[in-house]
Order: C-alpha cells, then sequence, then structure tokens
C-alpha cells in the first residue's frame, strides 16, 4: 500500500495467514480450537523426536516462496464452473472476489478516517478468476487474472486508471517439466510476502509484489521425502507501471524512467523433518537495465539477497537482507536524491492459536549516496471472524533517520490500522 509518498514502520498483532504464492491466495483458520488441542499442539511443536528423516506422513513443507496475499474462499456450487468432457478431460473456472476497508487512526495528529488523503475510500475491490483445463495426459493450461477498482483516486500516483490488473497471465504445467507462464506476473525476487496488510520496506521500494510483463518457468524438485527445492527463472521485457512502491522508490513510478529486460534467478531448498518443522533457505538474484529519456543515462541494476524461513507448530520465524546496486530513482523518496546502493531487511515472527494470527516484524531501507536509513517496525494481529470476513489490526510506526540531505528525518507513520477483508 502507498501512504502519499511517505513510508511505514508497523508493529502489527496479526492475524491467521497460511500461504501458497502462487495462487495469491490467504488461508485462514476457520474455527477455534479447545483448550486441550491448543496445548496438544503447543507441546508438540516443541518436543523432541526422533532425528531419522521420515516424512511422508507430515504435510507439505510449509515453503516461503509459496507465501499468498489474500484471502481466497468460494461460496457453495460458485467454487467452480466446471464442465465434464467426452474424452475424460476437463475444463473448470474458480473464481472469487471481495474487497479491503481500511480505517486509519493516527496517533500524531494526522488526518485519519476512511483511507488517508489521496487514497480515500475502499482500499481496492478485486476479483481473480482462473480458468483451467486438464488433458487426457494430465498436462494443464490455464490463465490466472487479478482485476483490481478504484472509487475514487489511483492506487498510486504512477498508476493511470482506477480499474487495473494486477496480474494477468497464461500457463502450461507439466508434473515433470514445471509451470511456464507468459503475461503480466510477479517477479519472485526474494521473499514473496509476510503476510501483513499495511507493508514492509522492500515493498515500498518496489522489490515485493511486483508484477511486470514476462515469461516464468517456476517447478518444485522433490528429492526425497525430506528435501524439496522450488525454483524460478524468469524474464521480463518490460515494466507494467504498476505496484505498491511509493512514489520516488523505483523506475516505474518516473515518467520517462522505464524498466526493461530483467533476468530473475531463485532458489529455495526445504527441509522437514520427522517432527513436523521446517526449515527454507532461499536464495535470488536479479539484473535489469533502465532505459532513461530525461537527465540521467541509461542504467543497470543488480541485486542479490538471502533468507531463511523457520517453522514449527503454530510458530514461523523469519529473516531477510538483499542489497541492490544502481540507481532506481532520480530523487528518491527516503534518501532525497539519485541514491545508488540500497540494503533491504526484514525479519518476522508469527504465532497462530486457532482463528488469530499474531505478528511482529522490523524491515528497513538503507540508501547511500546520498545517505538515509528508513525504519520500519510493526506488530498486529489478524482475526478470522467468519470463513469469509477478516478482521486486520494494526499498529504502524515508521521513520527516516540518518539523511544526509536536510528535511528528509523525522516520523512519518506512527497509527493503528483496522483492515476489513471480506471475500466470496
Amino acid at each position: 500500500m502507498r501512504i502519499n509518498g511517505s513510508i511505514a514502520v508497523l508493529i502489527v498483532a496479526v492475524v491467521c495467514v497460511t500461504s501458497n504464492a502462487a495462487t495469491n491466495d490467504i488461508n485462514f483458520a476457520t474455527g477455534y480450537d479447545s483448550a486441550a488441542s491448543d496445548i496438544a499442539v503447543d507441546l508438540a511443536s516443541f518436543g523432541t523426536q526422533d532425528d531419522s528423516c521420515s516424512c511422508s506422513c507430515c504435510p507439505d513443507p510449509w515453503v516461503v516462496s509459496r507465501e499468498p496475499i489474500f484471502c481466497q474462499s468460494h461460496l457453495g456450487g460458485l467454487k467452480n464452473l466446471a464442465t465434464s468432457i467426452d474424452n475424460g478431460c476437463n475444463f473448470k473456472m474458480p473464481f472469487t472476489g471481495g474487497a479491503w476497508h481500511w480505517f486509519h487512526q493516527s496517533l500524531i495528529g494526522n488526518p485519519g478516517g476512511y483511507g488517508i488523503p489521496g487514497l480515500r475510500d475502499t482500499y481496492f475491490w478485486y476479483l481473480y478468476a482462473d480458468p483451467e483445463y486438464t488433458t487426457a495426459a494430465g498436462n494443464k493450461i490455464g490463465g490466472h487474472m487479478e482485476l483490481r477498482l478504484r472509487e475514487t483516486d489511483t492506487f498510486r500516483t504512477f498508476v493511470d486508471d482506477q480499474v487495473w490488473t494486477w496480474e494477468l497471465y497464461g500457463y502450461v504445467q507439466n508434473d515433470e517439466l514445471g509451470t511456464f507462464k507468459a503475461g503480466q506476473l510477479y517477479n519472485r525476487f526474494g521473499l514473496f510476502w509476510d503476510g501483513v496488510f499495511f507493508g514492509n520496506a522492500p515493498y515500498f521500494d518496489g522489490l515485493k509484489l511486483d508484477a511486470d510483463y514476462g515469461v516464468s518457468w517456476e517447478k518444485t524438485t522433490e528429492i526425497n521425502d525430506c528435501l524439496a527445492v522450488d525454483s524460478y527463472f524468469q524474464y521480463f521485457f518490460h515494466e507494467d507501471q504498476s505496484n505498491g512502491s511509493f512514489g520516488g522508490a523505483d523506475a516505474e513510478s518516473v515518467v520517462g524512467y522505464t524498466e526493461k529486460n530483467t533476468g530473475v534467478v531463485r532458489l529455495v531448498p526445504t527441509w522437514t523433518r520427522s517432527d513436523g518443522s521446517q526449515v527454507a533457505v532461499g536464495a535470488s538474484a536479479m539484473v535489469g537495465q533502465i532505459d532513461s529519456k530525461i537527465a540521467l543515462p541509461d542504467e543497470t541494476v543488480w541485486s542479490y539477497g538471502m533468507d531463511v524461513t523457520y517453522t514449527k507448530g503454530r510458530w514461523k520465524a523469519f529473516a531477510e537482507g538483499m542489497q541492490t546496486f544502481g540507481v532506481r530513482n532520480p530523487v528518491n523518496y527516503v534518501s532525497g536524491g539519485a541514491s545508488d546502493e540500497l540494503t533491504n531487511f526484514l525479519a518476522g515472527i508469527h504465532y497462530t492459536r486457532g482463528a488469530v494470527t499474531y505478528r511482529c516484524s522490523y524491515s528497513n531501507s538503507i540508501y547511500k549516496n546520498p545517505d538515509a536509513v528508513q525504519n520500519m517496525v510493526l506488530a498486529g494481529t489478524t482475526i478470522t471472524l467468519t470463513p469469509d470476513v477478516d478482521l486486520y489490526i494494526e499498529y504502524v510506526n515508521e521513520r527516516v533517520d540518518g539523511a544526509t540531505l536536510p528535511g528528509r528525518n523525522g516520523a512519518f507513520f506512527n497509527s493503528i490500522e483496522w483492515v476489513i477483508n471480506w471475500h466470496f
């Protein structure tokens, strides 16, 4: 989300969000556990068991690279529109929709209410469609669309329309070869998402939930019962001029400064133990061009990152570090100048109990030449009120320090965000 060119430090008590990134869904617990089952799960999550690797009875590993973004559920018979084909193949058309309603409560005297100035009314409405055809050989041919709509204002100053696609691609999937996608799709550099509504420093820097026009080959390789490797190889030929970054963060927010010819590689091995705990270690690299029709020359930008995620029972902890080299914006929103080096850090911990997930995380952006540091702290909770209605309550605190240009330092956000996400 974007907050009038500012950035955010979030402290959030967070709700139950589990993940599968390829589908862009957030899956929440749908009921409350009894006290006895809560105690049993908590004890199991910290118990010691045999270290032998026999994971066939364990749930699928939680792989950080598959973290979903939005909650998706379906009402009864609307889950699929399916037609049976004479040759035994199927066609189905899952779809869902809903809206995010956001209420901002400033603790430092800034305007609040239903959204913020420049981003009033419903944060956005959304509709997903996922047609898929399964061939007789078991291969799948399909597509994915996420359509968004705002009632007033645009989602960002550099997004031209109030109705726009966030993702729109087709794919071919083969169990042995993996999935090939083409269209408007997510860049998979780094951890996918941390489950919050408001966002984090890498998101506002344009490094997360950023879809562009290109192709992607994605595959999960099962090495054995306890080791699986997710791999992503992507090429983007042009930006789509739409992401969640602040104006002044990356090239997409500047007219005449355009991202092109970007390559991304990401590998995520995930180890699963017989006690159900998982460790996922991700490595990412990205290199791309920026075509400049303004005062700055053309630029080559490259990035690398490492991340680790540990889950056991109700607990999940993660940490990520990334570095980017090259000028991404002539007037950066944190430093105020054409900074040519960026270091990002994101870390957090989640605890889920029944229909509630509690979260606390910290993220930052460190810019060089000129210098400045953005710090964001988040603590909050997400509560599943019903299977189709979720409540987010997030405390946000954000500030900029260490800026070498005048007028850049100080607090931007100290607020409580109240968010309702309903979905069918």
